[in-house]
């Protein structure tokens, strides 16, 4: 990668004018693809692309009255109904002239009488079709001779009334008054409830008029909408002016809608400015570069145009809502300008930055992009919308970052750029470094996690919303109007024909009856069965004939007889008995277009291939959720589905809860994979990706702290904080690489553009927190949160994570901690953590219970002794490898003396043999993890001097027991052989025993002094022969014999050093030398030392002693080996590439035998 651009870099530095002509071409053809995109503002495409989805937003977007508005006429006087009226009229008529079609559908301020009457007189004549059991129940009593003359007579006093014209019609067509429940629910058509009729205006209970309005606009094309209320307001005002105590004013979707617009762009102007003018002053002040801040803003503006050039390309159609939340990405996508300008200035040119900075900037860009892009995967459009402008920006914008900028940046020399960060001083301090920083923050997120639980969503849209509090009262005034304070479920049912839906409508609707039976549905409001199916006609005429084939002779009869004597004329009732005397038949659709076209125009839909039948459900707002469910799993659901005004809402906040979801475990696991495949290790990935899960923890913990909620808009943009946080991260890590391979000072620059970045983000978006509207508000509160959760986690965990693996005590670890190493120490530390307690309880019980014989301790010690030959040989990672020169039984009590190197040396001693008392140092034993073993065991500290513990070990002598002693009395940290103490060689002397003399090679690699963490490698126990107290090798004084044992040991310990201590003894730790700098360079030392078989012939060749050079010894592995097996020997390493020999010079393993220079050095002369 790092070549690439810079043969590109290369190839452009000469043919500058080519490459200005090939930006300009490119952004004329993105700025022409961009200006082809065509625009949704749809945000039911935020649902995914199911069937459900689809049927319920269809359902939604026509059944719910998104697109009416309500206008209410005032009078000063409320009894002067016939002013209202008048104003009304004149309201109208101006509304109608002022607008066309293509603004109103249909106004609603009255109801014709006649056109109710006609619908009455129709359902009359075919009342075949919609009588039901109630009305044949009700037949059954009428069609006797008595009943019929009792209703005859009724008939006659209603003619004979003052109403009587009005209804004559109705009752000469069904004198037996057949149809009287069906008139009752033709009724319920009209205004009820808290509204009244007055001559046929519609009146609300407080004396209002009103008129409804019918708006052919959707209430989301704001610009349409705002000119159309724009008129409506000025007809309004013409006749309030016209009408003396009159007043209008008018409630709706569309109002809410350009209210929530026209907060929007207030809140935005105010918070953009305010933002701006802080944004330009912290570039101003830390670039003071007119061309660099063109610079910055140029690169994202590339971004942009590519990413809506090729999104005209790749979709075509585009969400507006998907591309305005996904402009959030600017604020990621100014990174990669920021760090590159940053870093230019620091370095001599472009190519400086390519070189230094190309591994993080493509590594975060390909990690967010990854994690992006998982999004056009998900079912929804808008997502897919989302995903696809997101990644294309940043895309676009690192394209210009590595290609143009470089060339458009000016060359400075090598003088380096003053430095104006702003937070220069603040982030360069090692927060890391900080105990109680650190502490705090592990604490503050233990508790976060406790206390933030699970994403809470705010499903209400109100909330969301923004509402005056005159349009707040105004939509409960208007909700309690419609639906008389109850909860309206829609209840849809949908077909292809008119015909199939119908017939799905009817069999819902008898599912219905047991949920009004129960009480759980108040009652039904639709078209009910005034449009029956092909099916239920059939089932309906049958019925009908059947029952007149039995009685329409008798009924004629009586109607003749009865009515004769009432004075009814012989053809008064003709029209009745056509009805009855017909065979009736099932009819077209179209017969019923006269109820079609009147009492379902608001309950049958026909759109685009489909129609639906509308059911209102009243119901208590507390069992909605309930019903809802219920009858959304009904088998019949494929039909017909459930759904209030919410429904969309929730399904939608239940949408982008799951895809956020499925978004957050898919990047999470983008970013690891990208990051290890990047990175090479798993525990650098680990450190770039820990703190974005602990963000992660702080984020949804402070909103829950502060019961902040996600929502459709703000949700969105706590994805793109955590790609942010991805930038921050892989910044701060490979910063820490930079500057461990190279001892460079580039952290600082990196941590300045984080802080830069971070504070351009905070500002521009955290602004909005002091925004009215309550969504924008929700992204300047996410944004707050979410951003110094990032940015702590950011410049405190990866610096700090990165000090343990490779630091230790301000140094440099000899070999760095991996995670193998870590998890081998963490499994042998918990095993000896479970088995201790054991031991020592083992101990104890022998103690305390029965008396202590010499046999319970002698089982004792076995126990011991076979514990520690167990754990010896299966230390992970480690051989252990046992030699007894002298085939020593330690039958005969010896003193024991051994070099001492590291914790594990006790357990090396302990498997010798079960007869050992073992002299230890007072941290030993007051240890809290094996004090009281030792001490069940015998073992005896030396603080108090060995003379006054004579006689107790010349007792543990005389029962068998051989006495052990470390003579260095302390564990040496370069495995060198300190000098011995007397002690050991005193008490040989008192006692006339021998010394044991015992040497163990490899421990003090395995695990060092220096740090509790178990190492690869091989441990080797050596018994020598013994030395007898007349040993003429050495002095029979005991103090001199001390001094000539440790030369002794000096000598034994270097042959054994030179034999074992080969190229393959060090090639695990010349590895470790190179891990963390870079997967390139980790493989190529890797393969040159599997290549070379660890360069054992290579170095066999060479001298023990004298000086070498090595001419380009690359990354320095062959010779940091060669000067860790041959000690003695001088190398001079020569290599031209600075690069490569800085980062060997810096290896933490260099031995002073070693020295790197660059050609020019004294060596070439």
């Amino acid at each position: 990668m790092t070549r690439f651009f810079l043969s590109v870099y290369d190839y452009f530095s000469s043919r500058k004018s080519l490459l200005f002509t090939l930006l300009l071409v490119l952004i004329a053809v993105f700025l022409g693809l961009a200006s082809q995109v065509r625009f949704t503002e749809d945000i039911s495409r935020f649902l995914p692309a199911d069937k459900t989805n689809e049927r319920i937003n269809r359902a939604y977007r026509y059944v719910t009255s998104s697109n009416k508005i309500t206008i209410y006429c005032a009078a000063t006087d409320s009894t002067d109904r016939e002013q209202q009226m008048r104003a009304v009229d004149a309201f109208v008529e101006r509304l109608q002239t002022a607008t066309d079609t293509t603004q109103v559908k249909h106004i609603l301020y009255k109801i014709d009488p006649a056109e109710m009457m006609s619908v009455a007189l129709f359902v009359v004549e075919n009342m075949p079709y919609y009588l039901d059991d109630d009305d044949y129940r009700r037949m059954d009593t009428l069609v006797t001779r008595e009943a019929l003359a009792r209703q005859l007579e009724i008939d006659r006093n209603i003619l004979t009334s003052s109403a009587g014209m009005m209804v004559r019609q109705h009752l000469l067509a069904d004198p037996l008054q057949l149809t009287a429940n069906l008139m009752s629910k033709l009724r319920d058509f009209q205004a009820g409830g808290r509204f009244d009729l007055y001559q046929d205006y519609i009146f609300s209970d407080d004396g209002q008029a009103l008129i409804v309005v019918d708006c052919a606009i959707p209430a989301s094309e704001t610009s349409a909408n705002k000119y159309f209320l724009k008129t409506l307001n000025a007809c309004m005002r013409e006749t309030e002016k016209a009408f003396d105590g009159i007043s209008f004013h008018s409630f709706g979707a569309a109002e809410i809608a350009l209210t929530n617009a026209g907060q929007i762009q207030r809140d935005t102007l105010l918070s953009s400015l305010f933002a701006v003018v802080i944004v330009l002053a912290l570039l101003i002040f830390t670039f003071r570069d007119g061309l660099k801040i063109g610079l910055i803003f140029a690169s994202v503006t590339f971004g942009g145009l590519f990413a809506l050039g090729l999104m005209h390309l790749i979709r075509g159609e585009v969400s507006i809502i998907a591309v305005g939340i996904s402009s959030i990405m600017f604020g990621i996508a100014i990174n990669y300008p920021l760090h590159f300008i940053g870093h230019h200035g620091s370095v001599p040119n472009s190519r400086f930055v390519i070189k230094d900075i190309i591994q993080p900037l493509t590594i975060g860009n390909i990690t967010t992009v990854g994690a992006f892009m998982s999004l056009i995967f998900i079912g929804s459009d808008a997502m897919c919308d989302l995903g696809w402008f997101a990644s294309l920006l940043l895309v676009g914008t690192i394209l210009f970052v590595l290609l143009f900028l470089p060339h458009l940046l000016s060359h400075r020399g090598r003088k380096p750029a003053s430095s104006h960060a702003p937070f220069g001083q603040f982030v360069d301090r090692p927060f890391e470094k900080n105990r109680w920083l650190v502490a705090t923050i592990i604490v503050v997120t233990v508790l976060l996690a406790f206390s933030g639980g699970e994403s809470h969503f705010e499903a209400d849209m109100r909330k969301i919303n923004y509402m005056t509090d005159t349009q707040q009262q105004e939509y409960e005034r208007m909700r309690g109007l419609l639906n008389d304070h109850h909860h309206v479920l829609y209840y849809v049912t949908e077909g292809d024909t008119p015909e199939a839906a119908l017939t799905a409508n009817e069999e819902s609707l008898a599912g219905l009856q047991e949920l009004l039976t129960a009480g759980e549905i108040s009652k039904i409001g639709g078209i009910g069965h005034f449009l029956p199916s092909p099916v239920r006609q059939t089932a309906q005429v049958k019925r009908w004939n059947d029952f007149w084939e039995r009685h329409r002779d008798s009924v004629r009869t009586y109607l003749a007889e009865e009515g004769e004597k009432l004075g009814f004329r012989a053809d008064a009732f003709h029209l009745f008995e056509e009805i009855i005397g017909r065979t009736w038949e099932k009819t077209a659709l179209s017969h019923f277009d006269p109820i079609k076209e009147t009492l379902a125009r608001n309950y049958v839909l026909e759109n685009d291939g489909k129609t639906m039948i509308v059911n209102l459900l009243y119901l208590d707002a507390d069992k909605a959720r309930s019903v809802e469910e219920k009858l959304n799993g009904q088998k019949n659901a494929s039909l017909s589905i459930a759904f209030d005004a919410g429904s969309i809402t929730r399904r939608m906040i239940a949408s982008l809860s799951d895809n956020f979801n499925y978004v957050l475990y898919i990047c999470g696991l983008i970013v690891f994979v990208f990051l290890l495949f990047s990175l090479g290790r798993l525990e650098l990935t680990l450190i770039a990706f820990t703190p974005l899960a602990l963000s992660w923890v702080w984020i949804l913990g402070l909103m829950g702290l502060f019961d902040i909620k996600f929502n459709i808009v703000n949700i969105i943009l706590a994805t793109f904080i955590f790609g942010q946080g991805d930038d921050y991260t892989i910044f701060m890590t490979e910063g820490l690489m930079y500057e461990y391979t190279y001892r460079r000072k580039t952290l600082s620059s990196y941590k300045n553009s984080i802080a830069l970045s971070a504070a351009i983000m905070f500002v521009g978006m955290g602004m909005l927190i002091f925004a009215k509207h309550p969504a924008l508000r929700s992204l300047g509160e996410v944004t707050v949160v979410g951003m110094l959760s990032v940015v702590v986690m950011a410049y405190v965990f990866p610096p700090f994570l990165f000090g343990l693996l490779t630091m230790r005590k301000g140094r440099k670890r000899l070999m760095p901690v991996t995670l193998k190493n870590l998890l081998s120490t963490a499994y042998a530390f918990l095993v000896f953590l479970v088995a201790s307690p054991f031991i020592t309880l083992a101990g104890w019980g022998m103690a305390t219970f029965g008396r202590t014989t010499e046999k319970k301790k002698m089982a004792y010690h076995r126990l011991l002794h076979r514990i520690a030959r167990f754990v010896i040989y299966r230390i992970p990672q480690v051989k252990t490898t046992f030699s007894n020169l002298s085939g020593e039984t330690f039958e005969r009590p010896g003193v024991i003396i051994c070099n001492h190197q590291s914790h594990l040396d006790l357990m090396c001693i302990m498997m010798l043999t079960p007869k050992l008392i073992i002299l230890t140092n007072d941290w030993v034993w007051n240890s809290p993890f094996y004090g009281r073993l030792i001490r069940y065991a015998d073992f005896y500290p030396v603080s108090s001097g060995i003379e006054q513990m004579i006689d107790r070990l010349r007792d543990a002598v005389d029962r068998g027991y051989s006495i052990v002693i470390f003579p260095e009395g302390t564990r040496s940290a370069d495995c060198s052989i300190l000098r011995f103490h007397r002690g050991a060689f005193y008490l040989a002397e008192q006692l006339q025993i021998d010394i044991i003399p015992v040497m163990i090679h490899g421990v003090g690699h395995v695990l060092p002094k220096q740090e509790f963490m178990l190492r690869k490698g091989e441990i080797r126990i050596q018994v020598m022969p013994r030395i007898t107290p007349d040993d003429a090798r050495f002095s029979p004084n005991y103090s001199q014999r001390a001094k000539e044992v440790r030369q002794f040991y000096r000598r034994e310990y270097e042959a054994v050093c030179r034999k074992y201590e080969t190229s393959d003894y060090y090639a695990d730790l010349v590895k470790h030398n190179y891990i963390y700098k870079g997967p390139a360079v980790e493989r190529e030392v890797r393969a040159n030392l599997r290549k070379h078989h660890n360069y054992v012939a290579e170095i066999a060749a060479l001298p023990d002693e004298g000086e070498v050079t090595i001419e380009n010894t690359g990354y320095g592995e062959f010779a940091l080996l060669l000067a860790l097996v041959k000690k003695k020997l001088q190398i001079i390493a020569v290599e031209p590439d600075d690069d490569k020999r800085e980062l060997a010079e810096n290896c933490a393993s260099v031995p002073p035998n070693l020295r790197y220079v660059a050609p020019t050095h004294e060596h070439c002369r």
